[in-house]
């Protein structure tokens, strides 16, 4: 979830994204076959006059989104996971990947790209896969696709020059000579072999060099796939890949050393390009209008097909930004025809009428969402670094309320970092039952919480009056102070903090109105003496103020913190849960974006590595052991407080046929198995 928590998101793949950590992505919460349409049938011999005009074939579906594209399209090398748009659209435009996830959200061998794979393991349990891909397989500009386009992009993530230029992975440690490599101590990385034209390997250490054990590791071969990029394009020309014995390495032929003075500017180039990207997907990227926040993409004849071989029908898609507010107008109207994953029950009831009413042309179908809604605390910052404050806070907000309001009859809430699509939740429902705090709306209890850690004078230094709706505060040190002056008085020579929440709200988004409405300006929180105040932005500067740093190229400073709660929602693009690094405690990995919530708690750290790292793949006992403990030390330190998990509702135009979406096959996936209606 380093940049907002479905999804990550993403591959949670070492070799292929080089980013360990959630497979969720961030995203804003707004509430198949190739074969051609067949032909009517001719009548001949009827008279032309009386012939009816062909219809013609509309080649183009307007999809909408609620999270706004940023354009980034670097494969989470600069984040510790993507936005959940820009991730559809480089799903949609470069999947060319040796591991990839099937329907249900299981990991699979890509066919389509894997002519043959080996797994070995060495006596210290050691392991490494080596690949031998099919042969013709070709960019969308013609460019021949071979082993060392799926080695690049590890070697550029992890080397001198991308830690240089701000790339975040915690791989070098899992990686034989990860360490050497990224500091510049050789110029190969031991881990990574080109083998041949067509075959390569990579290895993982079952110790890392942080002393961390990372094999057997449940979710195993999703740590070994790769995607194919193309050197030329994100590197400038001349560049490949070699290998004299000892591992690869990056050479060019004109004797250019891979340096950020050498690569920058192609780097940034290809990473936020408009138009005209070298990839090897389904679709190619024809245009990106940041302005109007639209991408339109078309069919990329040279694809090679998904991992059944599945190439896409539709001919052009064009993905829009869709505000909470008006989208049922707009699908009423036209301006989008496929929205995937409402989530606003009011929205998703009133859909269904205009459907049934037959006021839209179109179908849609429902899921268990893959995700969940929160709001997530800075927990380093401001009142929100005592677990206390968090807990009261939560029990300001009725969130069964909450849930049954926005869901209307799609979902309800939840009480950890789960949704009701996972295997685990459905094994767990009376564990979770018997174990959980649910942090029931209590006023009167949050004021107790708030009094036993000190939260008891009034802005003056007077002793706090129950009740009296003033907010609270607490004499606090300079270092419990930092960052959080302008949230501080000193009187008599103590500083004291106000009970006060900085919240960066994300513009056009109905859960923010929710919750403006039922917290931040609701009885419970005045009358326990909390304070929220409301700073409404673009979801990218959002994502910035949470990361710390300027991720979506916005241009400003955003590495003070400043916000300490951010509302959000998460999903997943496959099954595999997998929170490491999400709460490190490492300051190297923290330094490099993990751990947006900055809670630092060793035994979550703990749990959310041991849950996934020191588990055989299969093993799902240990692992179901694993998850619900990590479950109830997130629920007790409250980093985050979840809403809502909820049913998703797609629609789609009865134009095309055979589209069907699930919790880990959104519409990234879908429209490739979709096609014109006869």
């Amino acid at each position: 979830m380093k940049k907002y928590l479905a999804l990550l998101l993403a591959l949670a793949m070492i070799f292929a994204l080089c980013a360990c950590g959630s497979t969720a992505a961030p995203a804003t919460d707004a509430p198949k076959s190739e074969a051609p349409a067949a032909e009517a049938p001719k009548t001949e011999d009827a008279p032309k006059a009386e012939e009816a005009p062909a219809k013609p074939v509309k080649e183009d579906v307007i999809i909408g989104t609620s999270t706004e594209p940023n354009g980034d399209w670097a494969y989470g090398a600069f984040t510790s996971s993507i936005n959940a748009t820009d991730q559809d659209v480089i799903t949609l435009t470069d999947d060319c990947v040796t591991v990839t996830s099937n329907e249900g959200g299981d990991y699979v061998i890509n066919e389509s790209v894997v002519k043959s794979y080996e797994r070995s393991e060495d006596e210290d349990g050691n392991v490494t896969y080596t690949f031998e891909i099919n042969e013709g397989l070709v960019f969308n500009n013609g460019d021949p696709i071979t082993a060392e386009n799926f080695l690049a992009w590890t070697l550029f993530v992890i080397s001198p020059a991308g830690k240089e230029m701000g790339t975040v992975s915690a791989a070098y440690n899992q990686i034989p000579g990860g360490p050497d490599y990224k500091n510049g101590d050789v110029n190969y990385l031991a881990g990574i072999r080109l083998l041949g034209d067509y075959s390569f390997s990579f290895s993982m250490l079952a110790t890392g060099y942080d002393g961390v054990n990372y094999l057997p590791y449940y979710y195993e071969l999703a740590n070994f796939g790769a995607r194919a990029v193309n050197l030329d394009y994100w590197f400038g020309p001349g560049w490949h890949v070699a290998d004299d014995g000892e591992g690869a390495y990056l050479v060019n032929d004109n004797g250019l050393e891979f340096t950020k003075d050498n690569v920058a500017d192609y780097v940034t180039a290809a990473q936020y390009a408009t138009s005209d990207r070298v990839t090897a997907g389904p679709y190619n990227l024809v245009n990106f209008d940041k302005a109007a926040t639209e991408v339109t993409l078309e069919i990329n004849p040279n694809y090679c097909g998904d991992f059944q071989g599945q190439k896409p029908a539709i001919k052009k898609i064009v993905i829009v930004r869709a505000e909470d507010e008006t989208i049922l107008d707009t699908i009423a109207t036209g301006g989008i025809e496929l929205y995937s994953g409402i989530a606003d029950g009011a929205q998703v009831n009133a859909l269904i009428d205009m459907i049934e009413g037959g006021e839209i042309d179109s179908d849609y179908c429902r899921y268990d969402r893959a995700g969940y809604g929160y709001f997530a605390f800075g927990c380093d910052l401001g009142p929100a670094q005592w677990k206390e404050f968090r807990q009261a806070v939560a029990m300001c907000l009725d969130r069964n309320e909450f849930a049954n309001t926005f869901c209307a009859g799609w979902g309800g809430v939840v009480h950890g970092p789960y949704c009701t699509a996972f295997t685990m939740y459905k094994d767990s429902k009376e564990f979770l039952a018997n174990n959980l705090n649910t942090y029931d709306y209590n006023p009167e209890g949050a004021a107790e919480l708030l009094k036993s850690i000190g939260f008891v004078y009034n802005a003056d230094g007077t002793d706090y009056v129950d009740g009296s709706g003033l907010v609270r505060y607490k004499e606090v040190t300079k270092e419990e102070a930092e960052n959080y002056g302008d949230f501080c008085v000193e009187v008599d020579g103590k500083l004291l903090m106000s009970a006060t929440l900085n919240w960066a709200s994300s513009e056009g988004n109905s859960v923010s109105d929710l919750l403006s409405t039922m917290l931040a300006n609701g009885e419970a929180a005045k009358q326990a003496g909390i304070e929220l105040k409301q700073n409404i932005m673009s979801f990218p500067e959002l994502l910035n103020y949470m990361y710390r740093q300027d991720a979506y190229g916005l241009g400003g400073d955003y590495s003070v913190p400043t916000y300490n709660m951010f509302n959000l929602a998460t999903g997943w693009n496959s099954g595999a849960y997998d929170f490491s690094f999400e709460f490190t405690t490492n300051e190297d990995y923290i330094l490099e974006g993990y751990n947006t919530t900055h809670c630092y708690d060793e035994e979550l750290d703990r749990l959310s590595m041991e849950m996934v790292y020191g588990v055989e793949p299969g093993d799902y006992d240990t692992y179901l052991d694993m998850w619900q403990q990590f479950v109830v030390r997130y629920n007790d330190l409250l980093p985050q407080v979840p809403l809502y998990a909820n049913i998703y509702v797609s629609v789609f135009p009865n134009s095309i046929v055979d589209y069907q979406e699930g919790p880990f096959w959104g519409f990234s996936r879908a429209i490739l198995y979709a096609d014109y209606a006869a």
